[in-house]
């Protein structure tokens, strides 16, 4: 089955953002030392046509006037970008959904069962228990750039939090106007990169 995610990394161009994204996407299919993979294999928008560019071009399209073409849809986008916010909102809305439909499951079956019920798995109750506590996987959405699932709405906040003070540094001050665009182009910010996963 294929997922889209999105990875959030840091970087200070898209070309910056898509190898940190590979860097961890790699980890997520079991690539380098003491990696476990979770995933059967990946692909990003710069390296193929995906079967979720339309997704994303409607994600991105919604509310304008202008309709995103798919062909054209970046590999990358900034997290402080109206295209970038939009794309977090939508995976944060299917993650949420999955959890809560899983967890709905998991209390459907839980409430008569005793915990000795629980432990021998009746009406395998310990799968939707396990998929609630799973850190990487098909029910979460969204990771940051180590491979780590960020699992709940808190946990990107605190993870964009941490970005944002990573690329806060002031450029400029009273110096030169074009030293300041040039120390902004060098400035790490947070990124957000579609990921067409199979598992």
């Amino acid at each position: 089955m294929h997922q889209l995610i999105r990875v959030l990394v840091p970087g200070t161009t898209q070309d910056d953002a898509l190898v940190c994204a590979h860097s961890a996407l790699n980890k997520l299919v079991g690539v380098g030392v003491d990696t476990a993979s979770v995933y059967d294999y990946y692909g990003t928008f710069d390296q193929s046509d995906s079967r979720y560019k339309p997704h994303v071009a409607n994600v991105i399209s919604d509310g304008r006037s202008e309709t995103v073409d798919e062909t054209t849809v970046a590999p990358a986008f900034p997290l402080d970008s109206d295209e970038g916010q939009a794309l977090l909102d939508d995976a944060l809305e299917e993650q949420t959904e999955e959890f809560r439909d899983t967890l709905s499951r998991f209390q459907s079956k839980v409430e008569d069962l005793s915990v000795e019920g629980v432990m021998n798995n009746v009406d395998g109750v310990r799968f939707h228990l396990g998929q609630l506590a799973e850190c990487r996987g098909p029910s979460v959405y969204i990771y940051n750039e180590y491979g780590g699932g960020l699992v709940s709405p808190k946990a990107v906040d605190e993870y964009i939090d941490r970005l944002q003070k990573t690329s806060s540094g002031t450029a400029g001050g009273d110096g030169d106007a074009a030293a300041a665009t040039k120390e902004d182009e060098q400035t790490p910010r947070g990124w957000l990169v579609p990921a067409d996963v199979h598992f």
